[in-house]
């Protein structure tokens, strides 16, 4: 399958000026205000699209830090720390424990909030808006790793060695350029 190229600013264009469905009525009527707001001219529904939130974990053991090699786009086959994106209804601290758990196959212990970053997330042609929460943690042991779906390697490697060209995202990449400083 021939890799996908993102779009050019004309196609860009074209997807701003689209009309969307509005929630409340149904109707294609939603029409974009700013960055972020979109009102309906049908019912007057207003429509917030908010930054999506993701969380990362820094799951250390004995001077090491737990990477993962990505199974998808995007950034197959590059490094990334475990984690994904926060679900309805769910806390940044049980995202990183149910994250955590579908692709390394353990639970971090004793998470704690280190900072956090922003992101534009390009996934099937579309950049979305995300804030990245990492949180450090431990890990009791170096648990035996099974591929899956999201994760085909799992590697512990002390910051130091981990070549940021290797890495699939922006902020993951700012969040080592941290860990390093410190």
């Amino acid at each position: 399958m021939p890799e996908r190229q993102p779009p050019d600013s004309a196609a860009v264009e074209r997807a701003l000026a689209r009309r969307y469905y509005c929630p409340s009525c149904g109707n294609a009527a939603l029409e974009s205000r700013d960055n972020k707001l979109y009102g309906c001219s049908e019912c007057g529904h207003t429509y917030f699209h908010n930054t999506a939130v993701a969380v990362s974990a820094v799951i250390e053991h004995a001077g090491a830090v737990a990477w993962i090699t990505r199974a998808r786009d995007p950034g197959a086959g590059l490094l990334d720390l475990p984690g994904g994106f926060v679900e309805r209804d769910e806390s940044l601290e049980e995202a990183l424990v149910r994250e955590t758990w579908e692709e390394v196959g353990f639970e971090p212990e004793a998470p704690q909030y280190l900072f956090s970053i922003p992101n534009r997330y390009l996934f099937h042609g579309v950049r979305y808006s995300t804030v990245d929460v990492f949180f450090g943690c431990r890990a009791r042991h170096r648990a035996a790793f099974l591929p899956n779906d999201e994760a085909t390697a799992l590697e512990w490697l002390a910051p130091s060695a981990v070549d940021p060209a290797r890495i699939a995202f922006e902020s993951t990449r700012l969040a080592l350029a941290r860990l390093l400083r410190g």
